[in-house]
């Protein structure tokens, strides 16, 4: 069952699908295009439509100004009654359309019976015709008016913030107010009056109507203290901008906007649309003549509306030539495939073994022809190699079955099959052997003979078969040298010469062998070009120093050195070949004797036969993934803790400060594995001390001299010998004894000396020999009776 479809069906859909893509692809890029052109143009737009508000404007408000600050010069250098003023006042505001009104207070008290509060005619524009009031009464007395009172602390000409107009007109409103100042007779500068033109915030409201962009967009107007003069919601007109909020605008983002305004900045924020969905975008910039913050609130949604509606066209249209493409591509790839179709066909029948299934006819010379007559030459080379390949398979599970015999034949040479696992009352063995390959050409054997112990560990040089055979013809030699072997140089030596004779391909073997006397734990060995042991003793494990033959096979009459290890209780010696040290992981590092010095001391605690597996398992987990590439065989050799052999030590300590504390050491690191009585290694350590301390004192030794003690155990006895060459003194007879029952103050030092020696021995004697005193004493383990 074919999975995944056709050929013909994968052509069409990815040929469909890479259409689509492009064309999506188009449509996107066209879209971010076409929708960045028109956000800058919509920026343009915005931009030259507040420009052109705030234009109109300042032209209107400066037109305000201009007339205001004329009449002002004009009050300045002229004197006028009341009624002239009064008429001058009416003419300007009739004339002048955009003021709504506008007044002349005389900065003068009032009278002194308090009817009038100073000069203060004003007209405003009331239904279409002008209106008149008197701001000098009582109930408006502007002399109390901000506008009235800002301008003379300011000093100038200023626009005053908004506000409701009571004593007038009675709008909301603003105030264009100039100071007119004139100098009397002495020169002094004197107020004089307050000129006002006022206008109307719906005249302000008016001319923001103008910014519109979009069904939506609106102008707002904001004084300089953040009052809305003009916005879309009447509501918030007089309000100051952050409790208003204009289009649920953040307070932050409006303080940030409303001070750059003011700094003169044009300043663009996006934010959430309150009266439409979408984004809105929000400009302010700054009426220069009074200072006010102007700016327009757009949807830019609603301003790309009309690129969506063509996007959607566009898109629409996409499809339908997508639909006509995936068509016109489905007609022409099942034209062009139905050759591989019947193709794929003919390949299944010959997957399942029809060799003689038809192939479709190879039509023209295009790549599909050459394909079938490509595929017509592979099926009748593969039926000629298919029948090749199972004679070959024939012959190499006859070579399987040769190789398995030959493996079984090669771990039965060896001891135990290559997994041996021995235990004594005196030693612990285990030895195991892992070919690289079915067969391999690392070996070990072991012999025991009477109270001796036959060792082997070997490595033949190469791998496989060769290696296999040349480790049969000397695994033999050494189980029949195991036999006789007394001396492990010779026993070495004689195997050499009879793997030198015919050995015409050079093969080698690298061998360790030894001897280990189980009476005295006293292991003797040769090696031939072999990796020297590690010995695991207490807490540390060392490499064995030796001194190597060569490789045995090579050439005749060679020698080989014989190395002598005291081995103890509690002792493990690790036998190895090459394939340990020299594993390799996936990083190329070698594993090297350090590390298995390190896994052998980490597993000193477990049995032997666990021991043995850790260390496998170390390796292999070492090695990780990396195939063998080397045969491996290790043999570990356990000294049981309860033997124990005779022990034969003897050490020079020249004379000098703690003599008798080293002497001490060396006396109880000898004795450490014979686990005696705390009692008895108390009474060696005072009759060694007694005896130093007296040949150091007064034997007359010169300066550098030395002195020899020897030291002897076995399972009866314990003797130590200590040798001198000072001045000929026999402590036996020539010292006076202490009397029985004297006290320490009345007792001879010499006579308490003797006293001890003989109380805490059993059997001493002195002798004189190569002029040196020569002090044996014996302390029996085990007394005989009577």
């Amino acid at each position: 069952m074919r999975r995944g479809g056709s050929i013909t069906t994968r052509l069409i859909t990815v040929l469909t699908l890479c259409a689509g893509i492009i064309i999506g692809l188009g449509m996107l890029l066209d879209y971010r295009l076409s929708r960045d052109e028109l956000l800058g143009r919509l920026q343009r737009e915005s931009d030259d439509t507040v420009r052109a508000a705030i234009i109109d404007m300042e032209n209107w408000l400066d037109s305000i100004e201009s007339a205001t600050l004329l009449l002002a010069r004009v009050l300045q250098q002229r004197e006028y009654s009341q009624e002239g003023l009064q008429q001058m006042l009416r003419d300007v505001v009739e004339v002048n359309g955009a003021i709504f009104g506008a007044t002349i207070a005389l900065a003068q008290p009032p009278d002194a019976q308090g009817r009038s509060l100073g000069f203060a005619p004003y007209y405003y524009r009331h239904n279409g015709k002008l209106a008149y009031a008197d701001l000098a009464v009582a109930e408006n007395n502007y002399q109390q008016q901000k506008w009235y009172t800002d301008t003379v602390a300011a000093g100038k000409p200023l626009w005053v913030e908004p506000y409701f107009d009571e004593t007038g007109g009675r709008v909301l409103m603003t105030t264009f107010a100039v100071p007119v100042y004139r100098t009397d007779a002495t020169g002094t500068r004197f107020l004089y009056a307050v000129l006002t033109a006022d206008v109307a915030l719906t005249e302000l409201h008016h001319y923001l109507q103008r910014l519109r962009l979009g069904g939506n967009g609106f102008g707002v107007l904001l004084s300089r203290n953040g009052i809305v003069l003009s916005s879309r919601n009447p509501a918030n007109v007089m309000r100051h901008f952050s409790d208003a909020i204009i289009e649920d605008t953040n307070k932050a983002t409006l303080q940030e906007m409303f001070a750059a305004a003011l700094s003169g900045e044009v300043i663009t924020r996006q934010h959430q649309c309150a009266h439409v969905p979408g984004r809105c975008v929000m400009r302010l910039g700054l009426l220069e003549p009074t200072g006010w913050p102007v700016g327009v609130i757009y949807s830019e949604d609603e301003m790309t509306a009309p690129l969506r509606a063509f996007e959607l066209k566009i898109a629409l249209t996409s499809l339908l030539t997508l639909l006509l493409l995936a068509i016109s591509v489905a007609i022409v790839t099942r034209r062009l495939t139905r050759p591989l179709t019947a193709l794929a066909q003919a390949s299944d029948r010959i997957a399942q073994g029809d060799l003689d299934a038809p192939l479709p006819q190879a039509q023209g010379d295009d790549e599909v022809a050459r394909l079938i007559q490509s595929f017509g030459a592979m099926k009748k080379d593969l039926k000629s190699y298919i029948t090749d390949l199972e004679a070959a398979t024939a012959r190499r599970s006859r070579l399987q079955g040769e190789l398995g015999a030959a493996r079984e034949i090669q771990m039965a040479m060896l001891p135990h099959g290559g997994m041996a696992n021995e235990q004594d009352e005196t030693y612990g063995l285990w030895a195991r052997v892992a070919p690289a390959r079915s067969v391999g050409g690392d070996l070990y054997s072991y012999y025991r003979r009477d109270r001796f112990l036959f060792i082997a560990v070997g490595d033949v040089s190469d791998k496989g078969i060769p290696a296999a055979m040349f480790m049969a013809r000397a695994i033999s030699l050494i189980q029949q040298l195991a036999v006789t072997a007394a001396d492990p140089a010779a026993a070495m030596n004689r195997l050499n010469d009879v793997l030198t004779s015919g050995n015409d391909n050079c093969m080698f073997v690298t061998l360790f062998m030894g001897l280990l006397n189980l009476d005295s734990l006293e292991l003797r060995f040769s090696s031939a070009g072999h990796t020297a042991p590690s010995l695991a003793r207490g807490h540390g494990v060392t490499s064995l120093a030796q001194e190597s033959g060569p490789a045995l096979g090579l050439a005749p009459d060679q020698v080989f050195p014989v190395n002598s290890v005291q081995l103890r209780a509690g002792d493990r010696l690790a036998m190895f070949t090459d394939g340990i040290d020299e594993a390799f992981n996936l990083q190329d590092e070698m594993f090297g004797i350090d590390r298995f010095n390190q896994a052998l001391l980490a597993s000193r605690a477990l049995p032997i036969t666990e021991a043995g597996d850790s260390l496998f398992d170390i390796l292999g987990a070492f090695a990780g993934e990396r195939p063998q590439s080397d045969d491996i065989c290790l043999l570990l050799l356990d000294i049981c803790p309860g033997a124990e052999a005779d022990l034969h030590a003897s050490e020079r300590f020249a004379l000098g400060p703690r003599l008798t504390k080293r002497v001490e050491s060396w006396l109880l690191e000898e004795l450490a594995q014979r686990q005696l009585p705390h009692k008895l290694l108390g009474d060696l350590k005072l009759l060694t001390e007694e005896i130093v301390s007296n040949v150091d004192k007064y034997a007359c030794l010169p300066a550098g001299a030395s002195i020899e003690i020897s030291l002897q155990a076995t399972a009866e006895r314990i003797e130590i010998e200590v040798r001198d060459a000072g001045i000929a003194f026999d402590p036996l007879t020539g010292a006076r004894r202490a009397e029985l029952g004297a006290t320490i103050e009345e007792a001879d030092v010499g006579g308490l000396g003797l006293h001890l020696i003989t109380a805490l021995s059993d059997r001493q004697s002195y002798r004189r020999e190569d002029g040196c005193n020569i002090l044996r004493i014996t302390k029996l383990l085990q007394r005989a009776p009577g």
